[in-house]
C-alpha cells in the first residue's frame, strides 16, 4: 500500500504561507512609519537581452546580486543555485552536478537539454550538444549576478529552455581585486580581476586535492569583458575560457553508505578522469533610433573539447566529444502605438559537433557483460547542427494597471548524422558479439529535423505600488539531443524521438516595498513524450509528466542590523502515463529524485559596518530512487555559518563554515537493478578562509 506523502506534508505548507502573509500583513503597515529602503533595485537581462528592472520582468525570474555571491562565495555553483526556489541542483564529484528547475533532478541528455545554460544571454553549448555538467563551464566565481528563468522563458529563447534557464553575467567594468582563499583537503583558490587599457580581466584558478580518495580537480578560468560606444552605437564585447583537469570519484554502493565515514571517502572508480576545455568569444551591439526603434545583435564563437571515463558503465570506455560553432541573435524593437511595443527577432545556431567512444581493456563482470560489451570503438559519429528561429513578442498596455506580454517563436533543428564507424550492433571489426549481440549499436547515415511553434502570454496587473500580479500560460519544447538520436543500444537501429514538449500555468504574486521583497507561484506543468532512464540504464519514449508547485521567497531588512532571505519550493512530480518497469506500472508513481520540499533559510547579522556574521539552513526533504518507488533517501538539513570583517578600505576577510553540524548526508542518492542503492556522499564540516584586496 503506497502513502501519499504529499497531502501530508501540504499541511506545513499551509503553516509557511500563512506565517509568510502575516509578516507581509504586518511589514505593510509598519513600512508607513519607515522612510529608510535598504532593498535596491535590480537590473534583469534574460528576459529579452537588454536590461530591465526586476520589477518590470516576468514573474518567474529571479536573481543572485553580487552582494549575495560574494557572501556565498561558492566553491560550487550549487551553493549558490541552492538560493533560488525551484532550483534543485544536486551537486556531482569535483565539478560536476545534475540540474533541477521545476523538475525532478535528471540525468544524461534529458537534464542539459532542459535547462538552458548562457553566459551573458550567450548559450554555453550548441542546441543539440549540450552536456550536463556544463554550468562548469561557466565563470561563475566572480559573476556580477546570477540569473534563473523557472519554467517558460521569453520568446527570445527555444530549445533546451524546456524547464528554465541559467544565465550568469560579469561586469565590464568595476574596482581591481585579488583573492586567495584556503580550505580542507588542500584546497586553494585565487582570484584576480583587473581593468586594463583594453577591457576588464578576471582570472579564476583553483586547486581540490579531494575529500574523497584518489579524487581531486585543477581548474582555471580566464575572462574578458569591454564596452564602450561608437558614434551612436552601444557595444559590449566577451570572451572566456575554461580548463578542467579532474580526478573523478564514483558512486559508494550499499543502502545508506554514506553514513559510514569510512565508506564516504571510498572510491571505486580510482581511475575515472575528466578533462574538458571551452572557449566562447561573442560581440553584442545596439543603436537607439529618434523613433523610439531599437536593434540589437550579438555574434557568437564556440570551441570545446572533454575527454571523460565513463567509469559509471561497464567496461569503463572513454568518451572525446567536440564541438565547434558560431551564432547569432537579433531583435528589432519599434513601438506599435503609445502603448504596445513589438519585437522581432531572428537568431542562428550552427555547430559542428563529434563524439567517439572506445574501451581499451576486457569488460569484467559476467560471461554476458563481457561478450556484449567488446574491446574497441564502441561509437565514433560527426553530426552537424543547424539551429534558426524567428519569433515576435509584444508588450502591451492595456491601461496604467494591467499588462500583457505575448511571444510567439518558431525554430527548426536539423541535424545530419554520419557514422565514422561500421552500422549496426557488431564490434569494430564487423564480428558479431554472442547473446543476441553486442550492447551498443550505431545507426547508419541519416538525417533529422524537428521544427516547433512555442507561444507564452503573460497577464499582469499592478494593484498598487506593493502589489503586482500575473498569470503566465506557455508551450515550452526541446529537440531530442544528438547522442539520444544516435548513440542507440542493444536491437535499436532508429530513434523513434520526437519533441519534448510541456505546456505550463502559472499563478504569481509580487509584493515590494523599502525592505521587504516577497514573491509566490503556482504553477502546473503537463510534460508530454518526455524521455526517462529507468533502472537498467533504458531510455524509454512517449512518457507523460506532471508537475504542480508552489515557490516562494522572501527578503527582509528587519533592522539596520537584521535582515534574512527565504527560498522554499513545494512540488509533486508524478509518471502520468502506462509503462511497465519489472511487471509493474509506474503510472501515478512519483518521479525518482523529486524531493517535494526545498528551502534555504539565512539569516544576516551585521552589528556594525565591518563585519556580517550570516547563518543559512538548507534542507532537501526525503525522495525516491527510482520509478516503482520501492527505495528512498532520507533527505538532510544543513547549517552553514559565514562571517566576513573589512580590515580596512582595501582589506577584507571571510571565514566559512559548512555543515557546522557535520551532518552524514548524500549529494546524491541512486538506485540500479546492477548496484541497487548507490550515492555521492556529502562532505563532513569543513572550514575555508579567504582575505581579499581591493585597490
Amino acid at each position: 500500500m503506497k502513502v501519499n506523502r504529499f497531502s501530508v506534508s501540504t499541511n506545513g505548507v499551509t503553516k509557511v504561507v500563512v506565517v509568510v502573509f502575516g509578516l507581509l500583513v504586518h511589514q505593510a503597515y509598519a513600512e508607513n512609519d519607515q522612510e529608510t529602503s535598504f532593498l535596491i533595485e535590480e537590473l534583469s537581462i534574460i528576459g529579452n537581452r537588454s536590461p530591465q528592472a526586476i520589477s518590470d520582468s516576468a514573474h518567474n525570474i529571479s536573481q543572485l546580486n553580487s552582494a549575495e555571491l560574494q557572501s556565498v562565495a561558492a566553491v560550487h555553483i550549487q551553493q549558490a543555485l541552492s538560493r533560488i526556489p525551484g532550483v534543485g541542483l544536486q551537486r556531482g564529484e569535483g565539478q560536476e552536478s545534475l540540474p533541477s528547475i521545476r523538475s525532478a533532478v535528471q540525468t544524461g541528455a534529458g537534464a542539459c537539454g532542459s535547462v538552458l545554460i548562457l553566459e551573458e544571454t550567450i548559450p554555453v553549448r550548441g542546441a543539440g550538444f549540450c552536456n550536463v555538467n556544463e554550468l562548469f563551464d561557466t565563470h561563475f566565481e566572480q559573476a556580477q549576478q546570477i540569473e534563473v528563468v523557472r519554467g517558460a522563458s521569453s520568446a527570445f529563447y527555444g530549445s533546451n529552455a524546456l524547464n528554465g534557464s541559467v544565465n550568469v553575467s560579469l561586469a565590464a567594468q568595476g574596482d581591481n581585486q585579488l583573492s586567495f582563499e584556503l580550505g580542507p583537503n588542500e584546497y586553494r583558490r585565487a582570484k584576480v580581476a583587473a581593468n586594463t587599457g583594453i577591457g576588464r580581466l578576471y582570472l579564476s584558478v583553483a586547486d581540490d586535492g579531494g575529500f574523497r580518495d584518489d579524487s581531486g580537480y585543477r581548474q582555471s578560468k580566464l575572462s574578458w569583458r569591454h564596452a564602450g560606444e561608437w558614434g551612436e552605437w552601444q557595444w559590449q564585447a566577451g570572451a572566456t575560457y575554461t580548463d578542467l583537469d579532474q580526478e573523478t570519484a564514483g558512486f559508494i554502493e550499499g543502502e545508506n553508505a554514506f553514513l559510514s565515514e569510512v565508506l564516504s571517502r571510498q572510491n571505486l572508480d580510482p581511475e575515472a578522469f575528466r578533462d574538458t576545455q571551452s572557449f566562447r568569444a561573442w560581440l553584442k551591439t545596439q543603436r537607439e533610433f529618434d523613433n523610439g526603434h531599437r536593434f540589437q545583435s550579438s555574434v557568437f564563437v564556440r570551441d570545446t573539447d572533454m575527454a571523460f571515463l565513463l567509469h559509471f558503465l561497464p567496461g569503463d570506455p572513454l568518451e572525446q566529444n567536440a564541438q565547434q560553432g558560431f551564432g547569432w541573435q537579433s531583435a528589432y524593437t519599434l513601438p506599435l502605438s503609445t502603448n504596445i511595443e513589438l519585437s522581432l527577432g531572428f537568431d542562428g545556431d550552427l555547430t559542428d559537433g563529434s563524439l567517439r567512444q572506445t574501451q581499451d581493456a576486457p569488460t569484467r563482470g559476467s560471461a554476458f557483460l563481457q561478450e556484449t560489451i567488446p574491446v574497441g570503438v564502441h561509437y565514433d559519429y560527426q553530426v552537424d547542427a543547424r539551429q534558426l528561429a524567428v519569433f515576435a513578442q509584444a508588450d502591451w498596455a492595456l491601461s496604467s494597471r494591467w499588462q500583457v506580454l505575448a511571444g510567439l517563436r518558431l525554430e527548426q533543428i536539423d541535424y545530419d548524422y554520419d557514422n565514422l564507424s561500421l552500422d549496426g550492433r557488431t564490434r569494430d571489426d564487423g564480428s558479431e558479439c554472442g547473446f543476441g549481440g553486442c550492447r551498443y549499436s550505431r545507426p547508419g547515415d541519416r538525417s533529422d529535423q524537428f521544427t516547433h511553434l512555442s507561444p507564452k502570454l503573460e497577464l499582469s496587473y499592478q494593484a498598487n505600488e506593493y502589489w503586482q500580479f500575473s498569470l503566465i500560460a506557455a508551450d515550452t519544447f526541446r529537440a531530442p539531443q544528438a547522442t539520444e538520436l544516435y548513440r542507440l543500444q542493444r536491437d535499436q537501429s532508429v530513434a523513434e524521438l520526437d519533441l519534448v514538449q510541456s505546456t505550463s500555468f502559472e499563478a504569481s504574486a509580487r509584493y515590494q516595498s523599502q525592505n521587504l521583497r516577497f514573491a509566490a507561484s503556482i504553477y502546473t506543468i503537463d510534460g508530454d513524450n518526455q524521455i526517462i532512464r529507468d533502472s537498467d540504464f533504458f531510455n524509454r519514449n512517449g512518457q507523460g509528466v506532471t508537475s504542480r508547485g508552489l515557490e516562494l521567497s522572501l527578503v527582509q531588512q528587519l533592522s539596520d542590523q537584521w535582515s534574512y532571505t527565504l527560498a522554499a519550493a513545494f512540488a509533486r512530480h508524478e509518471y502520468d502515463s502506462d509503462l511497465f518497469i519489472n511487471d509493474r506500472n509506474i503510472n501515478g508513481n512519483q518521479v525518482d529524485t523529486a524531493p517535494e520540499t526545498t528551502a534555504n533559510l539565512s539569516i544576516k547579522w551585521q552589528p556594525q559596518t565591518r563585519l556580517a556574521i550570516e547563518a543559512d539552513v538548507f534542507h532537501v526533504s526525503d525522495y525516491f530512487l527510482e520509478p516503482n518507488n520501492d527505495f528512498s533517501y532520507q533527505g538532510h538539513t544543513l547549517l552553514n555559518l559565514r562571517a566576513s570583517y573589512q580590515l580596512s578600505d582595501a582589506w577584507r576577510t571571510q571565514l566559512r563554515l559548512l555543515n557546522a553540524a557535520d551532518r552524514r548526508y548524500a549529494e546524491r542518492a541512486d538506485f540500479t537493478n546492477f548496484t541497487q542503492q548507490r550515492y555521492f556522499p556529502g562532505q563532513p564540516r569543513r572550514v575555508f578562509a579567504e582575505v581579499s584586496y581591493r585597490f
